[in-house]
């Protein structure tokens, strides 16, 4: 049974499971499968991050990745995103999302923090890299300035280069958002236009 469960492990594909997923995969009660998964932990198979996701051991994986997985549904959001998109030279010390709820992880010395959206604001926008899910470019601008207009974010104009952004998919997306958000965009576009 053992090497069958670490054989249906090695043919997953993603790096990370739940005790959900766990259950699903060896087609065992619950409680069987918390009693698996803690001897899979104890052999060193699986390397628990929290209370109920692990990770196969030896299986590589991203930062972004973990994000998605820790708090479902997420997205990689908000400073983060606009770091990777190269928007802000600042590099953030934490890994920001934005998902349905507000959470709040530390592992292995990552600081993982999820800010709550409004579910008509969440399911656009998002593209798959490799691994993860990450805002668009536009997305997480809009996503950022709708946290700084609830004080959970702080964004200056000139911390962030306008002038990459697809200014037609902005103004699309930014329709579902708050006027205060819309007026943001207009503001920090003028700024970067008088900048140049």
């Amino acid at each position: 049974m053992a090497k069958n469960n670490f054989a249906k492990l090695l043919n997953t594909e993603s790096p990370f499971f739940t005790i959900s997923s766990l259950q699903s995969t060896f087609n065992i009660t619950r409680e069987s499968t918390r009693t698996t998964a803690s001897r899979l932990v104890s052999r060193g198979v699986l390397i628990r991050l929290c209370r109920d996701l692990f990770v196969l051991a030896g299986r590589k994986y991203s930062l972004f990745a973990l994000a998605n997985a820790l708090y479902q549904p997420s997205v990689v959001s908000l400073e983060t995103a606009l770091n990777y998109w190269g928007l802000i030279v600042q590099d953030p010390q934490v890994i920001f999302s934005v998902g349905l709820g507000s959470y709040r992880y530390k592992i292995d010395h990552t600081d993982f923090i999820y800010r709550q959206i409004n579910p008509s604001l969440f399911r656009f926008g998002q593209k798959k890299i490799e691994d993860f899910f990450i805002a668009e470019p536009e997305k997480a601008v809009l996503d950022t300035l709708y946290m700084k207009s609830k004080g959970l974010a702080d964004l200056l104009p000139e911390d962030i280069n306008m002038d990459k952004l697809d200014n037609e998919r902005l103004e699309y997306y930014s329709l579902p958002y708050p006027a205060v958000v819309r007026k943001m965009i207009t503001f920090y576009q003028s700024y970067s236009y008088e900048a140049r």
